[in-house]
């Protein structure tokens, strides 16, 4: 068959479709909308400033974070938090899958008072790795970011992020002398531009 061979086939059965489910059809197919999967979220720094980022349904509050380009929340997590924990494979039978998820309280934050009752609570998981952080930090509407799971519902939801703890960095500095001539001081003056 041609191009136009194809495309009049195919004219025909989209004709038959719409025949057969006539004008119902399109009742049955939810509409998509990217609003729909949008969620706004501001974010307090420890100097007051607010931050507004966005993110979609099902990445964790720091995945949107992250990806709208703010470093206020940090994250040493394996998988970047968020990630199930066990699966229910039978009524009888729960699996635990190790080695994903939160690893420590970096990424904590303290989640306004109108909005600590619309996330759902903290695993056990979360709650023993929140007991790592700070005693001046904690409250009791302390969460980590990489376990809240953004939702429609979460759309509005206000956060303080704590200043992070300090990160330590290392320079490595050469503390000895090189022995011998340099290496290109084996080459004549007019090559190495003397």
């Amino acid at each position: 068959m041609y191009g136009s061979q194809w495309a009049d086939m195919w004219s025909r059965v989209a004709a038959v479709g719409l025949r057969r489910f006539g004008s119902h059809a399109h009742k049955h197919v939810p509409e998509l909308f990217v609003r729909d999967q949008i969620v706004s979220i501001t974010l307090l720094d420890w100097e007051g400033s607010r931050h507004i980022v966005q993110g979609r349904v099902g990445q964790s509050l720091y995945e949107a974070s992250r990806l709208s380009g703010l470093d206020l929340i940090r994250d040493d997590s394996l998988g970047g938090g968020g990630s199930t924990y066990s699966a229910v494979r039978t009524p009888e039978f729960t699996e635990n899958l190790f080695g994903e998820g939160a690893v420590s309280p970096l990424s904590h934050v303290v989640v306004s008072n109108e909005w600590v009752d619309k996330i759902p609570a903290a695993n056990d998981r979360e709650v023993r790795i929140l007991e790592d952080v700070p005693e001046d930090d904690w409250t009791k509407n302390s969460r980590l970011a990489t376990e809240i799971i953004l939702t429609k519902e979460l759309d509005g939801l206000v956060v303080a992020v704590p200043e992070a703890p300090p990160v330590e960095t290392f320079t490595y500095k050469n503390d000895y002398e090189e022995e011998g001539p340099a290496p290109y001081s084996m080459f004549p003056p007019s090559i190495r531009g003397d």
